[in-house]
């Protein structure tokens, strides 16, 4: 599914341009309402388009920029190489955020080969297809800013969610390098490795149960997401990871004390139910 590019404001703009990926909930919402704050028009975008239609009318009401629509699904390799085709069809854009997200809970030998490629295409190839195209226009341009959302789970061992993790961890590895391959050059490059985040991604993969086991110290907002990801981008850092809490115990998570005391919170919230 590729949509066709709507704008909601058709007013010249000579704003500079962020597009935002996954851009009508959470994370992606916060990047746009920021953005917009800022003074950028947007291309926002999502699967649902109705989500895109309230999404873009509010902001472009309440910061007086222009918004742009785009509904497709990037889970797949058309509907990534139509969002980027529709994002260049405008120039080359100021800031590229990659948010778009699906989490994925199975046990290895659960999925099929059509689930991995798409959670694999959504959190990582397709990532890394639109970089490849996009950033070398932004080099010759000599600026631009692209943001990676992709997640703690980049760095720890994630039972259950092996697939998940790995698509997290190929698209971090891809980002820090072209952090180094575009120093000097204009482009800054940052990746974002957040933990539990309150959005309602956990919830759309049947994961209610994670409000319960997960303590409420552990959640994120997504709006400290994005201002973590907005100051590593102003100090030149390639990554990080939100919340002084995450970045204190990321040693201890990735432990094997660690995962002992997470199956048994698990299995006492299973036992709850």
């Amino acid at each position: 599914m590729v949509g066709r590019p709507l704008n909601i404001v058709s007013v010249v703009s000579h704003r500079p341009r962020a597009v935002v990926t996954g851009a009508t909930s959470g994370i992606g919402l916060a990047f746009a309402v920021e953005y917009a704050r800022l003074g950028y028009d947007l291309l926002l975008v999502a699967r649902s388009e109705r989500d895109l239609d309230v999404a873009g009318v509010d902001l472009a009401e309440r910061f007086g920029v222009q918004c742009t629509k785009l509904a497709t699904d990037l889970s797949t390799i058309d509907g990534v190489n139509g969002f980027v085709d529709a994002t260049m069809s405008n120039g080359v854009p100021d800031v590229l955020v990659l948010n778009a997200g699906v989490t994925l809970a199975a046990r290895v030998g659960t999925s099929s080969p059509e689930v991995i490629g798409d959670v694999m295409t959504l959190l990582a190839l397709g990532p890394m297809l639109t970089i490849e195209r996009i950033a070398p226009q932004m080099v010759a341009r000599g600026t631009g800013d692209i943001i990676v959302v992709s997640s703690i789970a980049s760095q720890i061992p994630m039972p259950r969610s092996a697939v998940y993790a790995a698509a997290k961890a190929a698209v971090t590895s891809y980002g820090l390098s072209v952090h180094r391959e575009f120093r000097g050059s204009g482009v800054r490059v940052a990746v974002v490795n957040p933990g539990y985040v309150r959005t309602n991604l956990h919830r759309a993969a049947g994961l209610d149960h994670l409000a319960r086991v997960v303590p409420s110290w552990m959640w994120l907002e997504p709006e400290a997401v994005v201002h973590s990801a907005l100051r590593a981008l102003a100090r030149g850092r390639d990554s990080v990871t939100p919340g002084f809490v995450y970045r204190l115990s990321r040693p201890f998570l990735a432990s094997d004390a660690a995962q002992g005391v997470w199956r048994r919170l698990v299995r006492r919230s299973r036992a709850t139910r």
